[in-house]
C-alpha cells in the first residue's frame, strides 16, 4: 500500500528535474532602458519558471524570441541590429546567450503634420504655434517609436487647447531609408470643428454648494474651447481639499449651438476630522494635542478648526477661520485666535493673540499676506519682566522654484517677513522685525540620490530699546529648526537674572543669522541619512553681525520616505556647550525635512 503512495510522489518530482532549467543574459549593447525593454519582451524569461522538456523544445521558444526582440530594437531606431545566439552548457547548466548586434541608431530626417484629407493639408487657424519643439521633436534626434507616439499625444494636446478636442490621429506615416540609415515621419489629423465650452453638469455632490465649484471654473460657457483652463480647474478644484476626485469630461460632438456639453464628476472628501496624538520630545517632554477640523462651513468651502496643545513647555489653545476667494479667486481671508503659555529657561509668557490677514497666491511660484494682529503678552521670570501690548501690521512674501514642499530635491525659495509693532502701553515705543530666509537645494547626482541644502535666515529688530521689546518677540536660537543640540530658545547673550538664586539666563537679542548646512542621502527607496550642521548668532544690535560670537553644533537624521512625505528623526549635539543651558544634545522628531 506504501509503495503506490511514493510513486505518485517521486513521479511528478521526477518529471520536474527531467526539465531544462536556464539562465538569459544579453551582451553586445550597453543601454539599460533598451535592456528592460528585451527582457520584458522574452518569453524566455516569462516562462523561465515553467522550463520546456527537451532541447529541441528550448531552441524552439530561443528562436520565436528572437523576431520579438528584434521589433524592440526597431522601435529605439535600430533598424540594423541582428541578433545571434548561443545556448552554453557548462557544469550542468544552461545559459542563453543573446549576442546582439545594435548597428546605427537611425535620426530624424523630417517631420510632417496634415490637416483634413491627407495629403492635401490646410493651416489650422488657431494653432499657429504647432512646432516641432512644441511636440519635443529634434530634427536629427533618435527616430525611436516612442518619441513618435509621445509626440501625437502632444498634437492632439495642442489641438486641445487651442479650441479642437476632438481632434483625432488619422493616419501615420514612417519611412525608414535604408541606404540614407534616416527616418522620415509624419501624421494626418482630422482636427474636426472649432469647439466652445457648453453647458455644465455636476455629478457626486452632497454637501458642497455647486455655487463653489462654479466659482472655481477658469472658463465661461460660450469660450473657445482651451485644454488648460480644464485642467487648471481640476487642479484647483483637488487643492480645496473637499474631493478626493475630481474629473473633467465633454461630449463627443457638438450641440445645436456649436458647443461642447461638460461634465464635472466629484467625489466629496470627509469635511470633518477629530485628531489625537501623543509624543514624547527631549524639548517638550511628554505631551498631546487633539483637533476638531471643519473642512466645509456652510458648503462653500470655508475652514475651521479647534485644536488644543500641552506639554511640559508649552500650553495652548488656537482657533483657526479660512474664507477660500476672498473677493477674487486664490485669495482668501484668514482669522487666528490664540491663548497660550510658554514655560522655558529664558521667560514664562503669557500670550493671548488675534489676528486676520488677506492671504494671496500670485503665480505658481509667489504667495503673500499682509493682515493685522493684537498681542497681550504677559511675561514672568525673566531678564526683562512686563506687560505688553502691541498691535502689529505683518507683512509677508515667498518666492519659490522648489519642487516639493515636504522634500525638495530642486530649486530655492526665498521669503521676506516684516511687522511694524505699535505698543499701546506707550505710544513712543514702536519697532519692526524682519525676517530674511533663503532655501537652496542642489542635486549632486542625477538621479538626485544625493541633495546639498542649504539655509540661512537673517533677522533684524530696528526701533525701540531691547527693554521695550517683548522677550517673547526677541531672537532667541536653539530649536529642530536651528542650533539643533542646544537648549530650546537658549542662544542669545546672557543676562543676570535676580532671584532666590542669581543666575545667567538668555536675555534675547535683536538680530540674528541662523545658517545650516545639510547633505541628505537617499540609501534606498525608503531609507535617507542626512549628516547637518547648524551655525548661528545673537546680539543685542538692530541689524545682524557677521563678527560677533558665533555658535556651533553638528549632528545627523534619519528619514523614512513615505507616500505624504518624509518621517524625520535628528540627533543634535552642541559644539559650544554651556553650563546650566545645554546637555549632551537633543532629539527631534517631526514630518518633512528641516527646511
Amino acid at each position: 500500500m506504501k509503495r503506490p503512495f511514493f510513486l505518485l510522489v517521486l513521479f511528478p518530482l521526477s518529471i520536474w528535474a527531467a526539465k531544462l532549467q536556464y539562465d538569459v543574459r544579453f551582451s553586445g549593447l550597453d543601454r539599460p532602458d533598451v535592456l528592460e525593454e528585451l527582457k520584458n519582451a522574452s518569453d524566455l524569461i516569462l516562462l523561465k519558471n515553467r522550463p520546456p522538456a527537451s532541447f529541441n523544445g528550448l531552441q524552439y521558444r530561443v528562436k520565436g524570441d528572437i523576431p520579438q526582440l528584434l521589433q524592440v530594437m526597431k522601435a529605439y531606431a535600430y533598424y540594423d541590429a541582428s541578433i545571434d545566439y548561443d545556448i552554453i552548457s557548462e557544469d550542468g547548466s544552461i545559459t542563453i546567450d543573446f549576442k546582439i548586434h545594435p548597428g546605427p541608431v537611425y535620426p530624424l530626417a523630417s517631420y510632417e503634420i496634415f490637416y483634413g484629407d491627407c495629403p492635401n493639408s490646410h493651416p489650422v487657424p488657431r494653432c499657429s504655434d504647432i512646432s516641432l519643439k512644441s511636440l519635443n521633436l529634434h530634427i536629427g534626434q533618435a527616430a525611436d517609436s516612442v518619441s513618435i507616439i509621445n509626440a501625437e499625444s502632444a498634437l492632439l494636446v495642442q489641438l486641445a487647447r487651442c479650441g479642437y478636442p476632438l481632434a483625432v490621429i488619422d493616419k501615420r506615416r514612417v519611412l525608414v531609408d535604408m541606404e540614407s540609415k534616416k527616418v522620415d515621419a509624419g501624421v494626418c489629423v482630422k482636427e474636426g470643428p472649432l469647439a466652445k465650452f457648453g453647458p455644465i453638469t455636476f455629478f457626486g455632490l452632497k454637501t458642497v454648494n455647486p455655487r463653489f465649484i462654479e466659482r472655481k471654473m477658469e472658463w465661461k460657457e460660450g469660450d473657445v474651447f482651451n485644454m488648460d483652463l480644464v485642467d487648471a480647474t481640476q487642479s484647483r478644484l483637488l487643492k480645496s481639499d473637499l474631493f478626493s476626485s475630481v474629473m473633467i469630461t465633454h461630449a463627443e460632438e457638438l450641440d445645436e449651438a456649436g458647443e461642447l456639453s461638460m461634465k464635472v464628476r466629484l467625489a466629496e472628501a470627509k469635511h470633518r476630522s477629530i485628531s489625537v496624538g501623543l509624543f514624547y520630545a527631549t524639548v517638550d517632554g511628554p505631551g498631546g494635542t487633539i483637533c476638531w477640523t471643519h473642512r466645509n462651513l456652510r458648503g462653500m468651502g470655508e475652514y475651521l478648526s479647534l485644536e488644543g496643545n500641552v506639554s511640559k513647555r508649552f500650553v495652548a489653545g488656537t482657533m483657526t477661520y479660512r474664507k477660500p476667494d476672498f473677493f477674487r479667486i486664490d485669495q482668501q481671508l484668514s482669522a487666528l485666535g490664540l491663548a497660550s503659555r510658554e514655560n522655558i529657561v529664558a521667560y514664562r509668557a503669557f500670550t493671548y493673540l488675534e489676528s486676520n490677514r488677506i492671504e494671496r497666491q500670485f503665480n505658481e511660484n509667489a504667495t503673500g499676506s499682509i493682515g493685522l494682529k493684537g498681542e497681550y503678552i504677559s511675561v514672568h521670570k525673566s531678564v526683562n519682566n512686563g506687560h505688553y501690548f502691541v498691535l502689529g501690521l505683518p507683512v509677508y512674501f515667498k518666492y519659490s522654484t522648489a519642487d516639493a514642499p515636504l522634500d525638495p530635491t530642486k530649486g530655492f525659495s526665498i521669503a521676506y517677513s516684516g511687522t511694524p509693532y505699535q505698543s499701546m502701553n506707550d505710544e513712543s515705543i514702536r519697532y519692526v522685525k524682519q525676517k530674511l530666509t533663503g532655501n537652496f537645494y542642489i542635486p549632486l547626482t542625477k538621479e538626485r540620490k544625493v541633495i546639498l541644502a542649504l539655509h540661512a535666515l537673517f533677522g533684524s529688530i530696528a526701533g525701540a530699546k531691547q527693554q521695550s521689546i517683548p522677550l517673547p518677540k526677541l531672537f532667541l536660537g536653539g530649536s529642530e529648526d536651528d542650533l539643533r543640540g542646544y537648549g530650546y530658545k537658549t542662544v542669545s547673550p546672557l543676562a543676570r537674572k535676580r532671584g532666590k538664586t542669581d543666575r545667567d539666563t538668555p536675555s534675547g537679542g535683536r538680530s540674528a543669522i541662523f545658517t545650516t548646512v545639510e547633505l541628505r542621502f537617499r540609501v534606498t527607496k525608503s531609507i535617507g541619512i542626512v549628516p547637518f550642521a547648524d551655525f548661528g548668532t545673537v546680539t543685542h544690535n538692530e541689524w545682524p553681525q557677521v563678527h560677533a560670537k558665533w555658535y556651533k553644533s553638528v549632528g545627523g537624521g534619519l528619514r523614512y520616505f513615505t507616500f505624504f512625505g518624509p518621517l524625520r528623526l535628528d540627533i543634535g549635539f552642541p559644539l559650544e556647550k554651556r553650563k546650566n543651558l545645554d546637555s549632551w544634545g537633543k532629539v527631534y522628531a517631526s514630518i518633512g525635512q528641516c527646511f
